[in-house]
């Protein structure tokens, strides 16, 4: 049974560390680019709510889906420790965490999250970028976004861990 998964991964020329860790009541997603742990954001959802609904012809074998599943509406996110150093910042680490208990939801390996739709507590630390706009995402920004995205869901639906790093 794998309880822990990691990977390093190269995401648009930065090395980035994926960490997942299953505890009894809540699963540990750690991406960071820089060395640490970062901002911890608390993902949940209640047991009733469907994640998708064409859950069945979702392919856990292949690369991250393209597009990306689009997070439940009653998902709740809150913030455990640390903040953004901006807004824009702020509005990047919630999408982060809601795509990633989204796809450690719809990954629902047995082994690894217990059958069950426990909370996900995401931890992001990324690399600053330079963002021109504070409004909107720039096209870096969703190089490493669909990157990170793609090298977690590569982690956990294989149920393998690394030895990269």
């Amino acid at each position: 049974m794998f309880n822990f998964l990691k990977t390093s991964a190269d995401v648009q020329g930065l090395r980035t560390e994926l960490i997942v860790q299953a505890f009894a009541d809540r699963i540990l997603v750690l991406v960071t680019q820089v060395g640490k742990v970062g901002n911890l954001i608390q993902a949940s959802i209640p047991p009733t709510t469907p994640l998708r609904s064409d859950h069945a012809s979702f392919d856990s074998s292949g690369p991250a889906p393209e597009p990306l599943p689009s997070p439940p509406a009653a998902i709740q996110l809150t913030p455990l420790f640390g903040s953004a150093s901006s807004e824009h910042m702020q509005t990047l680490h919630s999408l982060y965490a809601a795509q990633i208990a989204t796809l450690v939801w719809l990954a629902g390996d047995e082994e690894l999250m217990g059958g069950d739709r426990r909370s996900v507590i995401v931890g992001i630390a990324l690399a600053k970028s330079q963002s021109v706009g504070e409004q909107e995402l720039n096209e870096q920004e969703r190089k490493v976004f669909h990157g990170i995205m793609d090298s977690l869901w590569s982690l956990i639906s294989k149920g393998e861990p690394s030895t990269l790093l």
